[in-house]
């Protein structure tokens, strides 16, 4: 590990964190309500988070912002992405986990450059990658993009980004399933042992106007509950606010 001078965070990143806004014509795209994932259904949700993005020159700006119920920035995620999702930038303030950091990608999205501050050490890594890297603001357009292959049948494999590791997992997005006018797809983890301790991740979304509706699996914020911050396994619940997802 290197310990040098503390990463210095993106405009783009220290204009959400002061004003909630990263880019001229930054536009709230949905809120979504975080419950643990089997609440009782009268239960208050333990964070509320929401959706921006804005157009740049390369593609997409999204950041997914993370409050408590009192309202208290927690989780700031912001990545900046190629139209159709191809992840370029990925960058975390994560206050409740102590930690904010930087990745790279280069060489066509293969390579990637890690930069992480925790408990006041920067540290650095590299990790070369064969399949498309996907991170918590640019999966579900990845999804999205892939919707009639996946639909018909094809099983397409992922790297999800874990900046605190600084390294990425593989996992597998797959078709499950189309009822009652929603469409669900599975994000499984590749490896057996990884799968032994994190169930696979499942999003639904309105069929006919593929905007999403709900998300079951691990998220960035802990679960506090019991005063031991531990990780949590959630189902969020979104409201859109706009009219397609982006």
């Amino acid at each position: 590990m290197t310990s040098i001078h503390l990463p210095t965070l993106s405009v783009a990143l220290l204009a959400l964190l002061t004003t909630g806004v990263g880019h001229a014509q930054d536009e709230l795209v949905y809120r979504g309500d975080t419950f643990a994932q089997h609440a009782a259904p009268n239960m208050a949700p333990l964070y509320q988070y929401e959706r921006r993005v804005a157009a740049t020159a390369t593609g997409l700006f999204a950041a997914h912002i993370t409050r408590n119920p009192k309202g208290e920035l927690l989780i700031t995620e912001t990545a900046q992405s190629s139209p159709d999702y191809a992840l370029q930038r990925f960058e975390v303030e994560n206050k409740q986990g102590g930690f904010n950091g930087t990745v790279e990608l280069s060489a066509g999205g293969r390579h990637l450059e890690y930069r992480l501050n925790e408990n006041g050490k920067l540290s650095t890594a590299h990790e070369d990658v064969r399949d498309p890297v996907v991170s918590g603001p640019t999966l579900f357009g990845f999804v999205l993009k892939n919707w009639d292959a996946l639909q018909a049948g094809s099983t397409i494999p992922v790297r999800m980004l874990v900046l605190q590791e600084k390294t990425t997992y593989g996992f597998a997005i797959r078709f499950e399933k189309q009822a009652g006018g929603q469409t669900a797809f599975t994000v499984t983890p590749s490896s057996f042992l990884i799968r032994l301790a994190l169930a696979p991740f499942r999003v639904t979304f309105n069929t006919a106007n593929r905007t999403v509706v709900r998300y079951e699996g691990r998220v960035p914020p802990m679960d506090v509950t019991s005063g031991k911050p531990k990780d949590l396994d959630a189902r969020v619940e979104y409201t859109m606010v706009t009219a397609g997802y982006r």
